[in-house]
């Protein structure tokens, strides 16, 4: 669940693939057909020599471009890149209004030419370890297309698909197929409808009320429907309101697949949707609740969670529904904080983007389900898009101080071995969710990413049910011990904060 018991300054909350021979023998057919090859990068122009034409020429904004295109390698916080919009016509290549004359339009031609050739070799890379059977290659495919967001074969292997010559996931093709179109303040509509909805009617119960109807208080079993394309929410709250926490709930969800790709994306479906042999189905949409006030959200979730009245928002795994309220202590509708949104959306996405156990962590490691939760809230803006992870985004410093200036520390032996009612009922837990916040940054960002895939893998048997206290140690190779060693000194090397 989420935030019910934090402290006061941040509130809680495979290898499978056998035939190898035969996939990495269908990689390479696929790499042959369509003449992938690395060297294409190679014959590009460098960025660099590019950026140097630009700023010889007097071109500053677009030496500037150039210049800062690249995504830094971090060694401390993942990369979530922001990904252009794809119409199919290449749009995204057309040089800007502020690119003027023929040497500056020369400069951008270099300069897109040299993007594709980086997303084909993205793309070669992700071919590879896909056909490995390795975790990694949905975070390249992401890199592919931030170079190219036309590049077919990345949209397809993320799940894309084509429709009126554009890129859409699929449960929005099933919605275009019916005839809907998606307005940014009201979600997916029947093309009708949306000139009525503009001018503040509302269709509910069969029927248009005005304005003024649509303004009193609804039940949530009559609430109003908002649509995205993964999400469907009922609310309690304006439409408009809805619809904000929409765009919230997809903005995560592209953030968690580039983190946790592997997780939802086998390699062999990446393999196969490549090569054209599979392509990504719609699914039945994520479920979300958006009630008015804290009040009405603690009378409707007490009594399916006791503590729920003390949480900023819940992910209720028995009915698969993420809960959240509109308005802050002081009656203001400002919606959800993004923190809560990305961390009961976390919980949803890890439950329902493949088949897992309706109630992960209840006999172990169900510390490792908040923890990854926690790590989602880190998302902070960048240049290119976002960052996950770092010492000093989300509740990394108060880990930091918990384990280095307060000496506070669960040793991980104990950690893995809870289940959900232990861990709950533990009188530290709001000091164990700050530790847990740590280890996921740990194991997802520490030592360059030593342990990541193994923590991945790590989840992926906590949602099918498999694991067992051992496992965490046996995936990476190292002991308990020595891993809560590792953790101190991870955690010891970061520098505070200068200010809190």
């Amino acid at each position: 669940m989420d935030s019910a018991f934090a402290e006061a300054e941040h509130p809680p909350f495979i290898m499978r693939l056998s035939g190898r021979a035969k996939l990495f023998g269908a990689v390479l057919a696929w790499m042959l057909a369509v003449g992938v090859v690395a060297a294409a990068e190679d014959a590009a122009e460098p960025l660099g020599k590019i950026a140097a034409r630009a700023s010889r020429g007097g071109h500053t904004k677009l030496a500037e471009l150039v210049t800062t295109w690249d995504v830094h390698e971090f060694v401390d916080r993942l990369p979530v890149l922001r990904i252009e919009p794809s119409d199919g016509n290449g749009s995204w290549s057309a040089a800007p209004e502020w690119v003027e004359g023929a040497e500056a339009a020369a400069i951008w031609r270099s300069f897109v030419e040299a993007r594709k050739a980086r997303a084909a070799s993205w793309l070669d890379r992700a071919v590879e370890v896909a056909g490995g059977g390795r975790d990694g290659a949905v975070t390249m495919l992401f890199r592919a297309l931030r170079e190219d967001p036309d590049c077919p074969q990345a949209r397809a292997a993320i799940g894309w698909v084509r429709r009126d010559g554009r890129w859409v996931w699929p449960e929005a093709a099933r919605r275009i197929d019916r005839g809907e179109v998606f307005s940014p303040g009201f979600g997916w509509l029947p093309k009708s409808r949306l000139p009525r909805y503009v001018a503040g009617e509302r269709y509910a119960d069969g029927r248009w009320v005005d304005a003024t109807e649509a303004a009193k208080p609804r039940p949530i079993d009559r609430g109003w429907k908002v649509a995205s394309d993964h999400w469907e929410i009922a609310s309690t709250a304006a439409v408009e309101r809805a619809a904000a926490l929409a765009a919230t709930l997809e903005e995560s969800r592209i953030a968690w697949l580039q983190a946790f790709g592997g997780f939802a994306i086998e390699p062999r479906q990446v393999v196969d949707r490549i090569a054209g042999r599979s392509r990504a189905e719609p699914r039945k949409p994520l479920a979300a609740s958006l009630v008015r006030d804290r009040a009405e959200y603690a009378k409707l979730l007490t009594p399916l969670e006791p503590a729920a009245g003390r949480t900023l928002g819940l992910y209720w795994n028995p009915t698969r529904t993420a809960w959240f309220f509109d308005t802050d202590d002081d009656g203001r509708a400002v919606g959800p904080a993004t923190s809560t949104v990305l961390h009961e959306s976390t919980h949803q996405l890890f439950a329902e983007s493949r088949e897992t156990i309706p109630a992960p962590g209840e006999r172990c490691g169900f510390w490792a389900i908040e923890a990854v939760a926690c790590f989602m809230e880190s998302l902070e803006p960048a240049a290119f898009g976002w960052t996950l992870g770092g010492p000093e985004a989300g509740r990394g410093p108060i880990a930091r101080e918990r384990l280095v200036e307060d000496g506070f520390h669960v040793p991980l032996r104990e950690l893995v071995a809870m289940g959900r009612r232990r861990f709950q009922a533990d009188d530290r837990l709001p000091m164990i969710y700050s530790e847990i916040s740590g280890l996921a940054d740990f194991f997802l960002c520490g030592e360059r990413g030593r342990h990541r895939a193994a923590f991945v893998e790590y989840l992926r048997r906590i949602y099918a049910g498999t694991d067992e206290p051992d496992t965490l140690s046996s995936l990476c190779g190292r002991s308990f011990e020595d891993l809560d060693d590792d953790y101190r000194r991870f955690m010891a090397s970061r520098t505070p904060p200068a200010s809190r």
